[in-house]
């Protein structure tokens, strides 16, 4: 339990110079949505689900890489003859890289970065390390961007880990 403490409070304490920082950069706020694929042993023990996102991403000018923090919660329904959901709730901080193009307004990137989620079948929860890894863009002119996703989530369950793709759209807003 001590490790999962100092996990979260590594990314607090990350969220909030990301977040301190953003006043000189631009910061764009984004809500989306999507469908959760279960993976491996999660597969066989439940149904696709569907999820929520809230994401802040942090571009650093001149750059092509930036900061992004972001959270989920994810519901999935248990296969029979077990009856319930799985919920996962979690948080990363993550690195984007913004892949150059010369397409006008559009944005491809990769994601990548470590945090915490929050693992519950019905039988009580546990709160463990997690990395993702993924792949989006997004498209959009001034203020308003749409973004799609597609990204590899591992929760570091003991003995199997949890894994699943959240495909997300959604929009963005900001600087």
């Amino acid at each position: 339990m001590n490790r999962v403490r100092q996990l979260a409070t590594a990314l607090a304490v990350t969220t909030f110079v990301a977040l301190s920082s953003a006043t000189a950069q631009s910061a764009y706020f984004g809500l989306g949505g999507g469908v959760t694929v279960p993976l491996s042993d999660y597969k066989d023990t439940d149904n696709a689900g569907w999820h929520v996102l809230g994401k802040v991403d942090i571009h650093i000018p001149m750059s092509p890489v930036g900061v992004r923090v972001d959270a989920i919660y994810s519901q999935t329904s248990q296969k029979a003859p077990a009856t319930g959901n799985t919920k996962v709730a979690g948080g990363t901080v993550d690195v984007v890289w913004h892949i150059p193009t010369t397409v006008p307004g559009l944005k491809p990137y990769v994601v990548g970065g470590g945090g915490v989620f929050n693992y519950n079948a019905g039988g009580g929860s546990t709160t463990k390390f997690t990395w993702a890894a993924g792949l989006g863009a997004s498209i959009g002119a001034g203020p308003i961007h749409a973004f799609v996703e597609a990204r590899y989530i591992s929760v570091q369950l003991t003995p199997t880990h949890l894994k699943f793709v959240p495909l997300t759209a959604g929009l963005s807003f900001g600087s």
